[in-house]
Formats: structure tokens, C-alpha cells, sequence
């Protein structure tokens, strides 16, 4: 396998970003005492503490009086303990709110599955209008922090906890439109995320000492509306496809894929998060769940050998 690409947290990275950000977009940041976001005196910043759905109300009537707003929580407070105002109160009515999820997937680790957040691709998926972001790293986390602050309409902005890999020769992203990482044409490997992408890339080198051609891409976006640019991008010869997320695969990034390939007799792998997690490592817990390279590799070598 390749040597480990240097890392930085994504989350790091929204916290120097924002403050110039907010000021340039003149947005409202919402914050539930996450410790993520350090205030300057130019920002229109409000603590509400612990307080998730108050959050939501609070950007939702920022926007709805004609202000851009962001709220930042813990992704698994935001998709399950505030859904119903994230549903109601910004995803019916398009307002211009950007909710961030920090400690998204398994990054929260040790503090266990009352702060993992492998249901929130799948949630917030299901809510029309809603703009779905998992950035490949902390370079990535701003460009499209800046397209989600921009964007006339409510996204989630997923986001790591800790350290997660850089990928310095990604190209700028653009919201909705996946990136090519290695081009290939009988396997593509379509990844979402810092840690699914470096294994990606790490599988399908290993696929090729194999004898197999295999593409990657990075999605993203993984709203359903970017899933159909994401099956444009499989190339035209793939005869498997294998999507990688920290995630449920349930409703996730690989569901709407599928969906979005419709017929085209394209054999799919779903790898992701099966069930729920203990407390653990983040390493741990993405190697009991398979999400490591040895095992994807393992799990799509087999997958294209099975018979039909």
C-alpha cells in the first residue's frame, strides 16, 4: 500500500476559515458551545449553548428575514435531535442556512454512539433542497464552505473530528460536481470523505498489481441532485462499481449513486458502516467495520469474482 498522505483536521480548518468568511458573506454564525469557532469582533456571532433546536430556529429566522446564516453542532446533535427543525424551519422553505456537523462518521471515537454520526448522510439526503458536502480534506473544507455560505438554499457541511488525510493534487472543487482522482475503466472506486478517499486510492493501486483498471472518484456532494452528475463521471465501461463511506450505506452517497445508474447492468459494492459503533478509536472502529484498505481490497477481489 502507499505511504500515508499528511493530514490536518477538517474541522481545524473551519475554524480559521469562518471568521473572514462570515464577515465577507455577511452570515450569522450560530454556535452550540462547540469550541469549534473562534469569534472576532467583526463577526455577527451568537452562543446559544446546548441548545440544538433553538440553533435552527435562530438561522432560520436570520434567513428568513433576508440574512445568510450558519449553524455549527455536533453532526449527530444536528441530524437526529434537531431534524424536525432542520426539516421544517430550513429545508421546506429553501432557507439560505449552512448547518455544519462536525465529529461526522465514526470521528467521534471514544465518546461513543451518542455522538457518532452515521445516519446523517442518509437523513439529510432525504430532505429535498438540501445540499449534502463531505470535503476530501481541510483545503477542500473552505473552498466549499465558501460555495455552501454562497448557495441560495440549505446545505450540510459534514465534517471530521481529528487529524484526516490531505490530497494536495485534488482540483478546486465545485459544489455538485464530482472530481476525477485516477481515471480507469473497469472498476470505479467512488469514495466520499478524507479517510474513504485514501483508501480508495490505495485500493485501486492495489487493484492494478491485480490486473484491474480501476477509476476513483470523489464525491463530494452526495445530495441525489449531484448523484447524476456523479453517474455521469463513471466511466462508460465500468463493469463494477464499489462506493466507500463512513457511513450507513442506507440512503447514503452509494444508495443515491445506484439509483441515479438506474439499469445500466452495473454490479454495485456498497462499503460502509454496518449497525452501530461502541466506543472506541476512530482507527478501530473504521477497521472493525471494515474500511480499511486491506479489507475493501479484499472485499472487492472477491466481488469481481463472484458469478452474476
Amino acid at each position: 500500500m502507499a505511504d500515508a498522505p499528511a493530514r490536518r483536521s477538517t474541522r481545524a480548518a473551519l475554524t480559521e476559515a469562518l471568521p473572514g468568511l462570515a464577515v465577507r458573506h455577511d452570515v450569522l454564525v450560530v454556535d452550540t458551545d462547540t469550541g469549534s469557532i473562534r469569534p472576532t469582533p467583526e463577526m455577527t456571532y451568537l452562543n446559544v449553548g446546548i441548545a440544538e433546536n433553538t440553533a435552527m430556529g435562530v438561522a432560520a429566522g436570520a434567513a428568513h428575514c433576508g440574512h445568510r446564516a450558519l449553524v455549527c453542532t455536533f453532526a449527530a446533535f444536528a441530524v437526529s435531535r434537531a431534524f424536525e427543525f432542520i426539516k421544517l424551519d430550513i429545508a421546506y422553505p429553501r432557507r439560505r442556512v449552512c448547518v455544519v456537523g462536525t465529529h461526522g462518521g465514526a470521528s467521534g471515537g471514544w465518546l461513543g454512539p451518542t455522538h457518532h454520526a452515521t445516519e446523517d448522510l442518509a437523513l439529510m439526503n432525504a430532505l429535498p433542497h438540501m445540499r449534502v458536502v463531505v470535503p476530501a480534506d481541510a483545503a477542500q473544507t473552505v473552498s466549499l464552505l465558501d460555495q455552501c455560505l454562497q448557495y441560495d438554499g440549505p446545505t450540510y457541511l459534514r465534517l471530521g473530528r481529528k487529524d484526516s488525510p490531505l490530497f494536495p493534487d485534488l482540483p478546486e472543487p465545485v459544489l455538485g460536481r464530482p472530481q476525477q482522482v485516477r481515471p480507469g475503466r473497469e472498476l470505479c472506486l467512488v469514495a466520499t470523505g478524507p479517510e474513504m478517499l485514501a483508501v480508495a486510492i490505495d485500493v485501486a493501486a492495489a487493484l492494478a498489481e491485480e490486473g484491474h483498471d480501476a477509476q476513483v472518484l470523489h464525491a463530494h456532494t452526495v445530495d441525489a441532485e449531484s448523484a447524476a452528475a456523479t453517474a455521469r463521471a463513471v466511466s462508460g465501461t465500468c463493469r463494477w462499481l464499489v462506493t466507500l463511506e463512513e457511513a450507513w450505506t442506507s440512503g447514503g452517497m452509494g444508495a443515491q449513486l445506484a439509483a441515479a445508474l438506474g439499469p445500466s447492468g452495473v454490479r454495485w459494492l456498497p462499503v460502509g458502516v454496518s449497525g452501530f459503533l461502541p466506543p472506541a478509536t476512530h482507527a478501530s472502529l473504521l477497521e472493525a467495520s471494515g474500511l480499511t484498505a486491506d479489507s475493501v481490497l479484499r472485499q472487492v477481489l472477491k466481488f469481481v469474482t463472484e458469478p452474476r
